[in-house]
């Protein structure tokens, strides 16, 4: 379909209404998806064979593809680091140096070089190192709660190399700059560095977290604990932040070599792929550089080597295999919701979206209101669903 139609909005506004409907993302993505499938191929089986064939070019794309195989892989990697007892180890450690709430604190804020590789890690790992920290020197759990939380994404968002919102974020500008129609004209990491100085949001969170080592706006109130503890006894819901059980014995270097590891070879392979366009400064290696490629390469070699410092250290083969396996399969339902997201949009591409929104629009709308509605719009499908994704 060619023609800029009214039909073209429809599959991403009913994705959307139902998204905030149902909170339910994957089953909205996949209807929107079938909708407009069936737009392009209205028949019996027409608008199923169309989104199959969307999800399988989606599939054969190679950016994709090496964006999928880095998360699932980076999951995995980050299930091996837990189950090896580096966090454990590193936690025992710190033990016997913290003896403060703000100490506690700063130790949060300090352990970002080694967790901020993923959210999730950064949540999972801070909160075992801190938890028993906290616990010594009678920090609350919702002070600790909203710390861990609010220094995870914000951090992971602002850093842009060998983290998993890299190659997340770059998959999604790549669509988008597809979509507009000047993907050869702009590189999607190009992009992303340019748009960090306006991550307001991210920013705004740390500062307020930070301050709040100092002050305290809210003060817990009366029967908190007594509340908590009834809630968690009550099986309703947990903050238990134990990791895993150790596979091997726990020691740091089981945390830090793997860490160290993974981001210096990151930065390593930008350098690598991008040595082509080197002329004198950082900004043309950056610009040249294949940033989902280096990554991946980066990753595989920081698993196969923390992969050999702990089967020396008695990890069994087997084990280990299937702990990266399990640990890349958590991260599935996002894999999921990317590769539906992504067919969607090349849907709405073919419907015209684009053609559509410039025939309708033109030089109407003031560039001020392109961010913003997309900032509102962004803001209230995360506050229906509860997340970010």
């Amino acid at each position: 379909m060619n023609g800029s139609t009214w039909l073209a909005v429809v599959p991403p506004l009913l994705t959307i209404a139902v998204v905030i409907w149902s909170k339910k993302i994957l089953p909205s993505l996949l209807l929107g998806l079938v909708v407009g499938s069936y737009l392009l191929n209205p028949s019996i089986v027409g608008g199923i064979q169309t989104a199959i064939e969307n999800i399988i070019k989606t599939l054969s794309d190679k950016d994709n593809l090496q964006v999928l195989l880095f998360l699932y892989l980076f999951s995995g990697f980050i299930a091996l680091v837990r189950k090896s007892g580096g966090i454990k180890a590193f936690s025992d450690w710190l033990s016997g140096y913290i003896h403060s709430e703000r100490g506690v604190f700063y130790t949060m804020w300090a352990l970002i070089p080694v967790t901020f590789l993923d959210c999730d890690f950064r949540i999972y790992g801070t909160g075992s190192i801190v938890r028993s920290l906290g616990e010594k020197n009678n920090v609350s759990r919702e002070r600790l709660a909203f710390m861990i939380n609010n220094t995870a994404s914000p951090i992971v968002e602002l850093i842009p190399v060998a983290t998993t919102f890299v190659g997340f974020n770059i998959a999604n500008i790549e669509q988008a700059l597809k979509v507009a129609g000047v993907a050869e004209k702009n590189s999607a990491y190009g992009t992303l560095l340019h748009a960090i100085p306006f991550e307001f949001f991210s920013m705004v969170v740390l500062a307020v977290t930070f301050l709040s080592i100092y002050f305290q706006w809210k003060k817990p109130a009366t029967g908190t604990m007594e509340h908590r503890e009834h809630v968690e006894h009550s099986g309703m819901m947990s903050m238990n932040m134990d990791d895993a059980k150790p596979q091997i014995q726990p020691r740091i270097w089981n945390l830090i070599i793997p860490m160290l590891t993974v981001v210096f070879l990151s930065f390593f392979f930008y350098a690598y792929f991008g040595r082509a366009g080197w002329d004198g400064t950082i900004a043309s290696i950056i610009a040249a550089t294949d940033p989902n490629m280096a990554m991946l390469v980066a990753l595989c070699i920081s698993i196969f080597i923390s992969g050999l410092l702990f089967f020396f250290q008695k990890y069994p083969l087997d084990t280990m295999t299937n702990d990266v396996i399990a640990g890349g399969n958590d991260l599935i339902r996002l894999l999921a919701i990317l590769v539906v997201a992504w067919a969607l949009g090349d849907v709405s591409q073919e419907l015209g979206l684009p053609a559509f929104i410039q025939h309708q629009l033109g030089n109407s709308l003031p560039v001020w209101s392109i961010p913003v509605s997309l900032f509102l719009v962004a803001s209230a499908v995360t506050y229906f669903i509860g997340e970010g994704w």
